[in-house]
Parts: C-alpha cells; sequence; structure tokens
C-alpha cells in the first residue's frame, strides 16, 4: 500500500471527542491467544495468509477490549468473528491435517472479507504496521460474540528488515458479563475504492484530500423500520499507508454542517483508533462523511492497493444495531482549494446492510 512501507512513526494528534486506543497496559484479558508464527524473507510480502482461533465458546462472550501485540512485519490485518462452519478445514487443498484452528491460504477455505463480515461481524482491525494497540468501549457496551465461533484474520504481511524475520500476533481479550453489558455494538466499515491521488509536480510532493459521504436514511427503513437515522458511535478506527497524513469522520446535516466524531494526523506506525467516550450521537444528521488526507512524494498517480498502493477506510462501532458498508463509486476531482490541496470526492455506491439482532 506505498512505494516502501518505511516504519515513519511521530507525533499522534487528536481532535474531536476520542481519545487514543494506543495504550498496551490498559487491559484485563481474561483470553488470549498467539496466532501461529509466520517466516518472511528479506523484502517478502504476503496478503494470502489466514489464521484462525476457535473460541470453543459454548454461551455468548461479550468483548469489551482487544490488544494485539505483534513482532514486526505485519502491515495491516483485520479479524471477524464467524460461525465455526463458516470455514472449515478443505483436507482435498490443505492435508489431512488440517484443523479449524491455524494458519492456511485464504483462497483454499474461499475467505473473503466482505463474507466474513456479513456472517459475524468485525472483530478488530490493525492499524498499518502498528506494533500495539487497544481496542476498547465505554463502559456498558460491548461486542457480542455468538456460542461456537471462530476469530479469523486476513493479513498482509511485509518484512522491510535487513534480515528474514519469524514473526507472531497475540490477541488479549477482556471480556465482560452479560448482565454488564447494556449496549450491544455493531460495525460499520467504509472503505473508498476508486482512489486518485495525484503525483509530486516538480519534485514537491502533492497534497490531496479524498472524501466519501454516505447517507444512512434508507439502510435504517430498509432494515429498521425506523423513520429517523438514530445512533451513537463508539469507537472509530481509520486506516491509510504511508502517503497518508491526516483522517476525519463527520456526521453531516441537512444544512450541510459538519460535526467532528473523530479526527487524527499521524503517520503509519501508530495506530489510529480511538475509543468515544461518552459516545457520541449524531443529532438527527443522516449523512456520514469520511476523508483522508494524502502527501504523494511519487511521480505515479496512487491507486488503491497494497505495498505501493493507498487506502482510506474506517471502521466504526455503533449502537445502530445495523451491520453496514460501502465500497464506495465514481472518483469527482474537485479541483483545488486555496492551499493548492488537490479535492476529490468519492460517490457513496451502493450500501449493504444487515440487521445485527432480532432480540
Amino acid at each position: 500500500m506505498r512505494l516502501l512501507a518505511l516504519p515513519i512513526i511521530s507525533t499522534l494528534l487528536l481532535f474531536g471527542c476520542g481519545q487514543s486506543s494506543g495504550g498496551a497496559d490498559q487491559i484485563n484479558a481474561n483470553l488470549s491467544h498467539t496466532y501461529e508464527p509466520q517466516m518472511l524473507d528479506v523484502g517478502e510480502e504476503s496478503s494470502d495468509v489466514c489464521q484462525s482461533w476457535a473460541l470453543g465458546n459454548e454461551e455468548p462472550i461479550y468483548v469489551k477490549k482487544v490488544r494485539q501485540t505483534n513482532e514486526g512485519g505485519w502491515h495491516h490485518s483485520n479479524w471477524f468473528f464467524v460461525p465455526e462452519e463458516t470455514y472449515p478445514p478443505n483436507h482435498e487443498l490443505e492435508g489431512p491435517s488440517a484443523t479449524l484452528e491455524g494458519t492456511w491460504d485464504c483462497d483454499d477455505r474461499g475467505f473473503r472479507e466482505y463474507f466474513a463480515a456479513a456472517a459475524g461481524g468485525v472483530f478488530f482491525a490493525q492499524s498499518t504496521q502498528a506494533l500495539q494497540e487497544l481496542q476498547a468501549f465505554p463502559d456498558g457496551a460491548a461486542l457480542e460474540i455468538p456460542p461456537h465461533s471462530v476469530i479469523v484474520g486476513s493479513t498482509h504481511l511485509l518484512n522491510i528488515s535487513a534480515a528474514p524475520l519469524e514473526t507472531s500476533i497475540t490477541m488479549d481479550v477482556e471480556t465482560v458479563p452479560a448482565d454488564e453489558v447494556e449496549i450491544r455494538l455493531t460495525p460499520f466499515s467504509f472503505a473508498i475504492g476508486a482512489l486518485e491521488i495525484p503525483p509530486q509536480v516538480d519534485g514537491v510532493p502533492k497534497e490531496s484530500r479524498s472524501s466519501m459521504m454516505c447517507d444512512l436514511t434508507e439502510p435504517f427503513q430498509r432494515y429498521l423500520g425506523a423513520d429517523e437515522v438514530d445512533y451513537n458511535v463508539y469507537y472509530v478506527l481509520g486506516h491509510y499507508h504511508q502517503w497518508g497524513k491526516s483522517f476525519n469522520l463527520s456526521f453531516v446535516h441537512d444544512d450541510g454542517r459538519h460535526e467532528t466524531i473523530f479526527e487524527i494526523e499521524n503517520r503509519i506506525g501508530e495506530p489510529i483508533g480511538s475509543i468515544i467516550d461518552p459516545p457520541m450521537n449524531n443529532n438527527g444528521a443522516t449523512r456520514l462523511r469520511s476523508e483522508c488526507g494524502f502527501i504523494n512524494n511519487t511521480d505515479e498517480t496512487l491507486h488503491r492497493g497494497l505495498q505501493y498502493g493507498e487506502m482510506c477506510d474506517f471502521l466504526a462501532y455503533t449502537d445502530s444495531n445495523l451491520k453496514m458498508g460501502s465500497g464506495g463509486g465514481d472518483n469527482h476531482p474537485m479541483g483545488e482549494d486555496e492551499n493548492g490541496v488537490a479535492l476529490y470526492e468519492i460517490d457513496c455506491g451502493t450500501i449493504t446492510a444487515f440487521k445485527a439482532y432480532d432480540d
């Protein structure tokens, strides 16, 4: 997702109602799992490895916090909870020793992120090259993991060190009893597919901003029968790569007023997520707008991709009772602002949504 994903770490600046979730000691874990180590040669990149953790839970699990730590080389990873039967071992392709829990080629079991999100939900998402970070929810809110679930991760590994690397990722999970849960959270996961990030001009890096705005009225009406769009945001994670410099998520009201939920400026290597405490209500705003700022120091227009591309995605946990996402639509150049920053607006595209709970 960039020219070379250099481990640039800089000061983390937060704005709005959120607070950094990068602390490594703010968790009382009662579940923990270290996934099998991965071997990476110098310069090696891998994006087709899936890893699974069979929880073996007979009852629902209510997750309040997840902390990931890794030993380097984890460019980013997305993790989902799914029913045990969703990705069983494919003994024909993987051999007779393949098990439900372990490491496997994503294609061998037909893994696709959007199917995993629909079958279960998003469990955790890693910020680009973050060695550790904490996903946490306010008191009374939790993510419900149904009985007999498996945590499945889609990984992107990249070794930019000068030596071969053996690396693993560990997840520590803090759960709470059911009687402490007042709000069951559900994920919004939106991505801009049609990125066009302009190149530098005469050796001067070019700054740009890409945004996408989605009207949530129709999903609330169709799947919840709701006359109004009404929800609170409890956690937000932005996602971009080495050319990214900022992320903003805002409610947009009918009068055009923007109300920032979470805003951050940093480079890769630091967490780009935050607990929103107290949770933030949309206050009648039907639209949700995400924006990423980029600085392109290459001679090429950058598009969505892995090592040599960029992304502008976000994950938010809400009390909407909807699992929802969009991949975006057409990209529209909007000229430049007074500071010479190139502006792009991307159509929201089709929103996919599911009601999370019937009770």
